[in-house]
C-alpha cells in the first residue's frame, strides 16, 4: 500500500473545496499549491513533535482577522480573535510554542497568506467548544466560522481539513479519509434507522392526548437524524474511556434471542423488562410530541417540523428531554465499561450488558473492509491483525447475519461491523464520519 502524505492532502482538498457545504455563502479563495502544501507540511512536522513531552492538538485557520465575524453575530456568540501587535513567522517553531497556548477545543491560531510576506501567524480566535457537538453529537448550535481553510491537527501525523465547520478529509496513518466512506449515509443504515422511524410515526400517531389536531407533522427525517446523533455521542463517549468496548444491536424480535439461554452470547447482566429499558423511545416520543405541538401552534397543522426546528426551539421542555437523552446515551457508553458487550435492540431498548459472545473467529480467518457506504468496494483483511474482542465480534456476525455490531477498541479506533454481500464486513469510523 502506498502512503499518503501532505501534498496528496492538498490534492484532496482542492477536488474537495468547492463541493456541498453548509448554506450559500461564498468559499474564501484559497492560495496557490505551493502555499497550501507549506501550510499543511508544516502543521504535519509539527504534529509528531513533543513540547515539553506533551503532545500537540491545535487548530489553525487561514483567514483574515475581519473575515472572522463578517455578519457581525459572532461576537454576540463567543467568537472573537486577539490580534499579535505584530505578526509572527509561519513556521514550525512558532507552531511548536503557540500549540499548548491554545485550547483545541475553543480556540484557533489565526494566519493570513500575502504575496509580499508569505504566511504569517496574525494572531488568535476564540470560537467556543460548540463546534465540537458536530463530531461528539447533540443540538446544540455550532458558532458559525467564516468558509475559510481550517487545518485541525490531532495527533501525530494526523490531519483534519476544513472549509469552516465542514470537515473535508483526514489524513491519518498514511490514508485519506473523506466522507464519502462514512458508513452512517449508506442506504442499509437508514432502512435500520427507517424501521424504527415506522414504528415510532405509529406510536405517535397513536398519542391521543387534547388537541392533536393542533399539531405539526413530523419530519420522516427527524427520528434518523435524532438517533444519529444519539449514536455519535455513544460512540464518542466510548472512545473517551480509553477502555474500549462493543455494543450489539439485534433486530426487533430477534432480541429474545438473547433472554434466554442460547449458543451465541451469555449475557450476565440482563435488565427486567418493566418498560424502564426503553428509555430512549419514550424519551424521543415526548421529543416528537413537543415539537409537533409547538410548531404546530405557531406555524400550523400543515407544518412539517424536523431538525432545524428542534435546534432553533428554546422551551424548557425540550431543553430537558435533549438533556435526558444526551446521558441516557451517556449511560450506555458506560456501561462498556464492563467486560463483555452491551446488547440492544436496533430501536436501542437495553437488554442487558456483560455479554461474553460463545466464540470466536478463527485467526487464519478474513474479513472485509469497506471502502465505501455500501460495500460496494472493499479489501480483504485478516483477523490476525486484530484482538479477542473484535474476533468474538466477526465471528457473532458470521452466525447471526442479522446483527449490527460497534466496537470501540482501547486506542479510541471504532468500526461498525455486520455481514453484508457474502461475507463479514467492517467500516472504520472516524471523527469526520460524523462532521
Amino acid at each position: 500500500m502506498t502512503h499518503k502524505y501532505p501534498k496528496d492532502l492538498v490534492f484532496e482538498l482542492l477536488s474537495l473545496w468547492r463541493i456541498g457545504g453548509r448554506g450559500t455563502e461564498s468559499y474564501i479563495k484559497l492560495p496557490d499549491f505551493d502555499v497550501l502544501e507549506e501550510l499543511v507540511s508544516t502543521c504535519y512536522q509539527v504534529s509528531q513533535m513533543q513540547e515539553e513531552a506533551r503532545g500537540l492538538r491545535f487548530r489553525i485557520m487561514l483567514c483574515e482577522p475581519e473575515d472572522i465575524d463578517l455578519g457581525g453575530q459572532g461576537e454576540s456568540k463567543g467568537l472573537f480573535t486577539l490580534v499579535f501587535s505584530e505578526p509572527r513567522p509561519y513556521n514550525e517553531y512558532e507552531l511548536l510554542k503557540l500549540g499548548p497556548s491554545t485550547d483545541y477545543n475553543n480556540s484557533l491560531i489565526g494566519i493570513r497568506y500575502s504575496l509580499s510576506e508569505g504566511l504569517q501567524i496574525w494572531g488568535l480566535i476564540h470560537s467556543g467548544s460548540k463546534w465540537m457537538h458536530l463530531i461528539h453529537g447533540g443540538s446544540k448550535q455550532a458558532t458559525p466560522l467564516p468558509s475559510a481553510l481550517g487545518i485541525n491537527v490531532v495527533g501525530s501525523g494526523r490531519l483534519i481539513v476544513c472549509r469552516g465547520l465542514d470537515i473535508l478529509a483526514q489524513l491519518t496513518g498514511g490514508n485519506i479519509i473523506s466522507p464519502s466512506t462514512n458508513v452512517f449515509q449508506s442506504q442499509w443504515v437508514a432502512e435500520r434507522f427507517g424501521r424504527v422511524r415506522t414504528k415510532l410515526a405509529l406510536l405517535h400517531e397513536q398519542n391521543q392526548s387534547i388537541g392533536r389536531h393542533e399539531w405539526a407533522q413530523i419530519d420522516p427525517t427527524f427520528v434518523p437524524i435524532l438517533y444519529l446523533q444519539f449514536f455519535k455521542h455513544v460512540i464518542s463517549t466510548m472512545r473517551r474511556s480509553g477502555h474500549g468496548g462493543a455494543i450489539i444491536s439485534f433486530p426487533a424480535g430477534m432480541e429474545k434471542l438473547v433472554v434466554r439461554n442460547n449458543p451465541y452470547i451469555d449475557l450476565k447482566y440482563r435488565f427486567a423488562d418493566d418498560g424502564a429499558r426503553n428509555q430512549l423511545r419514550r424519551i424521543v416520543l415526548q421529543i416528537m410530541e413537543v415539537l409537533a405541538r409547538n410548531c404546530g401552534r405557531l406555524y400550523g397543522s400543515d407544518y412539517q417540523a424536523g431538525w432545524k426546528d428542534y435546534v432553533s426551539l428554546q422551551t424548557e421542555e425540550l431543553a430537558q428531554l435533549d438533556e435526558r437523552m444526551f446521558k441516557f446515551a451517556r449511560f450506555i457508553a458506560r456501561l462498556t465499561g464492563v467486560d463483555g458487550a452491551v446488547v440492544t435492540t436496533e430501536g436501542l431498548e437495553l437488554i442487558g450488558f456483560g455479554g461474553i459472545i460463545q466464540g470466536t473467529m478463527e485467526v487464519g480467518g478474513s474479513v472485509a473492509l469497506a471502502l465505501d457506504p455500501e460495500a460496494l468496494r472493499r479489501r480483504v483483511e485478516l483477523v490476525e491483525s486484530v484482538g479477542t474482542r473484535h474476533r468474538s465480534l466477526y465471528y457473532l456476525c458470521h452466525k447471526l447475519q442479522d446483527v449490527l455490531g460497534i466496537i470501540v477498541s482501547q486506542d479510541a479506533k471504532a468500526r461498525v461491523v455486520t455481514w453484508s454481500r457474502e461475507m463479514v464486513t467492517c467500516w472504520d469510523v472516524i471523527p469526520i464520519d460524523f462532521a
